[in-house]
């Protein structure tokens, strides 16, 4: 809506090599095609403040760099593309700046001018605290890595640290899945995200043939994980999600809110007054696009009042608090499907408010289609 704050994506989408479970849109790191990438993204940046000016007045609360591995990058560009931002659109002082980064590239001279250039939360691909998973994930970094990225992130200054982690791996038992746990409350972020592994056609583990564990098995681990956290003082405010008091991430309750971001760079999409916008895919055609002056936008959807307020419910029952149940609206479809769901134990009523029951996180996908 007109007026209210909004949150900034830039995708990154160069990595050092690529995971054996990715099915991202990424390329190879190669310094002149990335640099290049650079001097687009910083076009694209101008092209939507100069043809949305509407957007300048309104207040930025968040900027996500992602990718890929946006710290292949150097702080000098990292800081050249904040500082973009910020000369043309309103991020507020107090905005939350994060920034994707691979334990094997950062290090205490970088995650310093980092911190200088604006960056105020980093996000560490650490996935397994096992070197031999690492080494099964194609992760091109070791648990030692890890340690020593985190504790230089301290020493710069990072005082909200966010850490990812896979589980359902092949082979992976309950055991190791629980050292890992152990492993990252013992490291203290601020922030842990935990993803359930799926194997995607294209992918190495799928040319593999590999399958990820069973279902029940993947949901006992994930039940392993919620109590852990739980112990440790983690607070699950999202299917995925868990964090110290105050650390929840901003930039993803924009999303799961529907509010608005705007994605800058490959691939990315953006969510604009009821208006899905996503870019183009080929790296190239992107490139091409912004030399010709064009916003390289593929493809775009005006979505109406009902599918807005369908996205509204699907993606705010993600959150543990759920969704208050005016958001329904009165909507004779929408109701039903919730009262079935209620009566089903996949929901909860607390007060003015649905929200999942545990048996709803763990079938949070059957929900949405539910819904839909």
């Amino acid at each position: 809506m007109d007026g209210e704050p909004f949150g900034i994506y830039l995708d990154f989408p160069f990595c050092i090599a690529r995971c054996a479970f990715c099915d991202f849109n990424i390329q190879g790191y190669r310094e002149a095609p990335a640099t290049r990438y650079l001097a687009a993204l910083c076009k694209e940046i101008e092209q939507w403040a100069r043809r949305a000016p509407n957007l300048r007045t309104r207040e930025v609360t968040s900027l996500y760099l992602g990718g890929g591995t946006p710290t292949l990058y150097s702080p000098i560009q990292i800081a050249e593309i904040l500082s973009a931002c910020r000369h043309h659109f309103n991020v507020t002082p107090h905005a939350e700046v994060t920034l994707e980064a691979h334990p094997a590239t950062v290090h205490t001279a970088n995650l310093t001018a980092l911190r200088a250039a604006g960056v105020n939360r980093l996000s560490l691909g650490v996935q397994s605290f096992s070197d031999d998973t690492l080494k099964i994930m194609g992760r091109n970094h070791t648990v030692a890595d890890v340690h020593r990225a985190f504790c230089a992130a301290r020493a710069a200054g990072f005082g909200n640290i966010g850490i990812d982690l896979i589980y359902a791996i092949p082979g992976q038992t309950n055991q190791a899945w629980k050292e890992t746990l152990d492993a990252a409350v013992r490291l203290s972020p601020d922030h842990i995200s935990i993803y359930g592994l799926s194997i995607e056609e294209g992918t190495l583990f799928h040319k593999q043939g590999l399958l990820p564990l069973p279902e029940m098995d993947a949901a006992a681990q994930y039940r392993v994980a919620q109590a852990r956290l739980a112990e440790a003082g983690y607070a699950q405010y999202e299917i995925s999600n868990f964090a110290k008091p105050g650390h929840a991430c901003q930039h993803n309750l924009l999303y799961w809110d529907r509010h608005d971001v705007l994605g800058f760079g490959l691939s990315a999409h953006s969510y604009l007054q009821q208006t899905h916008y996503r870019n183009l895919h080929r790296l190239s055609d992107y490139l091409a696009s912004l030399d010709a002056d064009r916003l390289p936008i593929e493809w775009s959807e005006l979505l109406d009042d009902a599918t807005h307020q369908l996205d509204r419910v699907i993606f705010g029952l993600r959150k543990s608090v759920g969704i208050p149940l005016r958001l329904l609206g009165r909507n004779p479809l929408l109701e039903r499907t919730a009262k079935e769901l209620l009566r089903d134990r996949l929901l909860i009523a607390t007060g003015d408010h649905i929200r999942l029951t545990p048996r709803g996180m763990l079938l949070a996908d059957e929900v949405a289609m539910a819904f839909l």
